[in-house]
């Protein structure tokens, strides 16, 4: 089973207007569409695009919340949410038709101490010995790194293979716990080894090996329409997988957690090494074609599969 953890939970607005984004000036919408958010959540809604199944645990706010929930009730993705008082966030993104992206992300709720000890309650279903635990985004404001270090030791303590999406100080704190997977883009991880960011998957597969130093037992590196590089404790040799011809973003919001949502589903369903690269990086692309946060169905991402290219390096 898998198990996703939004401790940041959002409703997604995507807006579209005809001009670039004019600051300062009134811009009007040419259309607006709401979505479940949150990085855990989309990649609940990944894995179900894929064809699989998840439960999305997160903390529900206000009637944000409530609509949230009723959104991945219609969509049948399972959900186990805490009630917390506040109201849940909106992040708004904004489109023009020449494809320029603009996000602006609310901070979202300080939580309680009672409100994280309820979550942990709730992970207590599931924490059964080789089930899949995904804990991806950021914290509420004033969320204590103690808390989020208890939740990545509760889950491996009970024989759980954790995977994190995470940066900055949690990215770095994750590390310390000897995670399962990460999977930073190239600025996530040039931060975490003190470099500069490099899109040669040569020195991104250089990084990402001190990263297996520094904890993790795997890594996939996001590397938006170039691919993604891959390194493994359990593997001798690192490999880079891109897509021939080259795909580019139409939804750039999203095509990451639909990596992660892959690699959670390759790993449940026991793919080998060098697949499960192939279907992470099929996964993002094929969604990258897509607008807003939507993920791509199985049948898309095997379009996009048959154009992976696979490189040892």
């Amino acid at each position: 089973m898998i198990i996703t953890i939004t401790l940041n939970a959002a409703l997604d607005r995507t807006q579209r207007i005809e001009h670039p984004l004019v600051v300062g000036k009134l811009n009007r919408a040419t259309s607006s569409h709401l979505e479940p958010g949150g990085k855990g959540i989309n990649v609940s809604r990944a894995i179900k695009a894929l064809g699989g199944s998840s439960v999305a645990l997160a903390f529900c706010a206000g009637t944000n919340g409530r609509i949230v929930k009723d959104m991945l009730t219609a969509a049948d993705i399972h959900h186990d949410f805490v009630d917390v008082a506040g109201q849940m966030r909106v992040n708004t993104q904004i489109i023009d038709a020449q494809g320029g992206h603009t996000e602006v992300n609310e901070p979202g709720n300080k939580l309680e101490d009672a409100d994280f000890l309820r979550l942990l309650d709730r992970m207590d279903h599931y924490l059964d010995e080789g089930n899949i635990f995904v804990l991806a985004g950021s914290t509420p404001p004033e969320f204590p790194l103690k808390n989020y270090r208890k939740l990545c030791r509760t889950i491996q303590k009970h024989g759980c293979k954790l995977l994190v999406d995470a940066e900055g100080e949690l990215l770095q704190e994750a590390l310390r716990c000897e995670p399962d997977l990460v999977s930073p883009d190239i600025f996530e991880l040039a931060e975490a080894v003190g470099e500069k960011p490099s899109a040669d998957p040569e020195v991104v597969a250089q990084f990402a090996r001190r990263m297996l130093d520094m904890g993790a037992r795997t890594v996939c590196v996001c590397m938006s329409q170039e691919g993604a590089v891959l390194v493994s404790k359990d593997e001798r040799e690192a490999l880079y997988i891109t897509t021939d011809p080259k795909i580019y973003d139409e939804g750039a919001v999203g095509t990451g957690d639909a990596l992660v949502g892959a690699l959670a589903n390759s790993i449940d369903k026991g793919l080998r090494f060098d697949e499960m690269g192939r279907f992470a990086v099929a996964t993002a692309r094929a969604s990258a074609r897509l607008p807003g946060t939507e993920m791509a169905s199985l049948k898309r991402v095997y379009e996009v599969y048959e154009t992976t290219k696979v490189y040892v390096i």
